[in-house]
């Protein structure tokens, strides 16, 4: 009885997180739809502390976003509808976190906990380092090749501040999942984090350098990323057609869940 009104409670919770979001226009309206299913799959298959986790991420990533949201939109690289999420970017982010937490719920374990840290991590790494990049006096540097300085927000861009605001965020994800008791062994938990945010920000860079799709819009000619620019599909210029941004963030957390998960293992047997 008490476990099917906990249940109950999880289910509401999950809502109600949900619709303050949209309410708040951190989200919107369909973005609802894909951060409740998330929420579902994280809460029911990994627990509470697991969807902290995933909410602690969620606060992190509007935080970084509307931070001089202004200014960024004058550069042209702020996320567009004011920094609300929509249902391809909350998939993308918070996808592969819900598999790992629907595998934990038929399969519980400690590895898939460090992944679920990991694949979270990358995330909330890569939405840092791309919003306070943007902010960076230096100008960024293309991954692969470093001696070449590309504006603030080309994909594959780096710089210091952009690194800076990677670390912070896998740091604090580090500490609330440390604080929750998400991993048994406390001494990993940062580790794990760390490492999964860093590589998988990393792998984020690297596939947009190399394989990301990059355009310019039709319409006002101003060069973008989006399938879609002012209301119309956009022309390829460089990299892969059909790989844009949320795309190469579903690599980017796929990469962070095996850093994890690796950093985790080697730890773990010492």
């Amino acid at each position: 009885m008490i476990t099917f009104v906990w249940a109950v409670v999880e289910f509401f919770l999950v809502l109600a997180v949900a619709l303050a979001a949209v309410v708040a226009r951190a989200i919107d309206s369909r973005g609802f739809l894909a951060s409740a299913a998330v929420g579902f799959s994280v809460i029911y298959g990994g627990g509470l502390q697991w969807f902290v986790v995933v909410a602690v991420f969620f606060v992190l990533g509007v935080a970084f976003t509307l931070y001089k949201y202004g200014y960024k939109r004058r550069l042209g690289g702020a996320q567009g509808k004011g920094g609300a999420r929509n249902w391809p970017h909350i998939l993308a982010n918070g996808g592969l976190a819900s598999i790992i937490a629907v595998w934990n719920l038929v399969q519980p374990g400690q590895p898939l906990a460090a992944m679920f840290l990991g694949a979270v991590s990358a995330s909330a790494a890569d939405t840092a380092a791309t919003e306070l990049g943007l902010l960076s006096r230096s100008q960024p540097r293309l991954i692969t090749n470093p001696s070449k300085a590309v504006s603030p927000g080309t994909s594959g861009g780096v710089s210091p501040l952009g690194f800076a605001g990677a670390m912070v965020a896998s740091v604090v994800i580090g500490v609330i999942a440390l604080s929750l008791g998400v991993l048994q062994d406390p001494y990993l938990t940062i580790p794990a984090c760390l490492g999964g945010g860093l590589f998988g920000a990393l792998a984020d860079s690297l596939a947009g350098a190399a394989v990301q799709r990059r355009g310019h819009c039709v319409v006002c000619l101003k060069p973008t990323e989006a399938l879609k620019h002012c209301g119309e599909k956009t022309r390829a210029t460089r990299g892969s057609p059909f790989v844009e941004n949320n795309i190469v963030n579903v690599l980017s957390t796929v990469a962070g869940a095996w850093a994890a998960l690796a950093i985790y293992l080697a730890l773990s047997s010492l």
